[in-house]
């Protein structure tokens, strides 16, 4: 069977990410809340939203730049940025929010060993969330 294309491994590791993610912020119901909004829906219905978009490639597989979004705030309010801005000043502070915005442009590469590791620990990662959420 021949390798997968990186791109395609980068955004395999990259849906893996958001659904951990999700199931991480997850109470033992499964719910969990936008960052953005405060609606509060199961994690199978939130997307993982990016405070950096993913077409920064630097970030794409940072963990604290992704959190629960409703797909109303994620898809069709662009994310509410401010509202988004202000939950990771909150979480991670001022410093560290200007890290990740000025440092946004600059090239991630990653690679196939790269991301064939990171795909198979966030799989581990996402059985261990199974087993905390029952199922």
């Amino acid at each position: 069977m021949p390798a997968q294309p990186l791109p395609k491994l980068k955004k395999k590791a990259a849906e893996l990410l958001q659904k951990l993610v999700r199931m991480k912020a997850a109470d033992q119901d499964g719910i969990c809340q936008c960052v953005s909004c405060g609606k509060k829906d199961h994690w199978k219905a939130m997307d993982g939203g990016h405070f950096i978009s993913r077409t920064y490639t630097n970030h794409v597989l940072r963990e604290e730049n992704i959190h629960p979004q409703c797909k109303r705030c994620n898809r069709f309010f662009t994310g509410c940025h401010d509202d988004y801005r202000r939950y990771m000043v909150e979480m991670y502070g001022e410093d560290y929010v200007e890290w990740l915005t000025d440092s946004k442009r600059e090239i991630r590469k990653y690679t196939r060993a790269e991301l064939e590791e990171f795909i198979a620990e966030t799989k581990q990662a996402i059985k261990d969330q199974e087993s905390r959420l029952g199922g």
